[in-house]
Order: structure tokens, then C-alpha cells, then sequence
């Protein structure tokens, strides 16, 4: 009995129920206040396929979304989708070396040849859209964006907790980052 005091003051000191449950209750479902939220709730609605059993949680706070803040977010996708075309293009590379390497027929280096060439035109463009978003500094107001966070069913049919960004344009236009 002696043992179990000094442990039965440290879990009442610490606020601890050890009879209470670890899990917390769901979260409410919350209703969009704004119309930039209804809009996002209604593109989702239109989207149902990548929403399944769609249920609002929260919202962040409103951001402006600028020309200079969309040319950063784009400009960061562009890059990505530029390094990841680095990949087949540094295996072209390698196998047009590699044919050379081993004296390979004038056929078969001609098609790894033309197989880098045009893997390395490829990522050229990527490069060039790229570089178009760099140094965007204009301020101009194209619309709101919003951070959301929402429980919807994944492939397995459990309910998950999930979040995105969403843009919602002056037009009404909504687009998903």
C-alpha cells in the first residue's frame, strides 16, 4: 500500500483519468461562413471522386493570393516537375555513353543519341516554363487563398483527417494548389 501512495498523488497531481478513454471524439463537421469557403465547398461537391464522403473540419486564414505569390507556388512546381524529367533524362545520357563505351553498333548509338536529344529538349522546355515565374514582384490582387481542413474516406473506407489549399479567384473560379 506503502508503493501505490506515492504513485496514486503523482497521477492525480498530473491530471490524469487512467479509467478515461486515450481517444478523442470526432471533430463537428463546421459550415463555411464566407463565400470563398462556400465556393471551396462547392467546388469539392463537384469534384466527388477525390473527395469521397466529404466533411468540412476548418478553415484557415484568408490570404491574399497575388501574381507574384502564384508565381512562386507555380514556379516551385515547374522546378519539380523539371528535376524530376532529370531522371530519364540522365538515364539517356548514360545509356547513349554507355553505347559509345562499349562500341556498340552505329544503329544502336544513333538511337540512344536520339533518345537523350530528345529527353534534353524536353527538360529544356521545363526549364524555360520554369524560369518564367522568377522574379514575378507584381502585387495585383487575383483572389483568395484558403487552407482547409476536411475528413473524407480514403481507399480503404476509413474516414482520415486531410487538408489542402484552394484558391479562389475574383471570377469565382476555384482551383485547388
Amino acid at each position: 500500500m506503502k508503493n501505490f501512495l506515492p504513485l496514486g498523488l503523482l497521477v492525480l497531481a498530473a491530471g490524469c483519468n487512467p479509467s478515461a478513454p486515450t481517444t478523442s471524439a470526432p471533430a463537428a463537421p463546421v459550415a463555411p461562413a464566407t463565400p470563398e469557403q462556400k465556393a471551396v465547398v462547392s467546388y469539392v461537391q463537384a469534384h466527388t471522386a477525390a473527395f469521397p464522403d466529404y466533411q468540412p473540419l476548418g478553415w484557415g486564414r484568408p490570404v491574399v493570393y497575388t501574381k507574384a505569390r502564384e508565381a512562386a507556388i507555380k514556379g516551385v512546381l515547374a522546378m519539380k516537375v523539371f528535376d524530376d524529367a532529370l531522371v530519364p533524362r540522365n538515364q539517356a545520357l548514360a545509356n547513349y555513353k554507355g553505347a559509345l563505351a562499349r562500341h556498340a553498333p552505329p544503329a544502336e548509338v544513333a538511337v540512344a543519341l536520339a533518345r537523350y536529344g530528345k529527353a534534353n529538349k524536353y527538360n529544356d522546355s521545363l526549364l524555360v516554363i520554369a524560369n518564367r515565374y522568377s522574379g514575378v514582384r507584381d502585387s495585383t490582387r487575383l483572389g483568395t487563398e484558403l487552407a482547409h481542413v476536411y475528413r473524407i474516406k480514403n481507399k480503404t473506407g476509413a474516414l482520415v483527417t486531410d487538408s489542402a489549399t484552394f484558391v479562389v479567384y475574383k471570377g469565382g473560379k476555384v482551383e485547388q494548389l
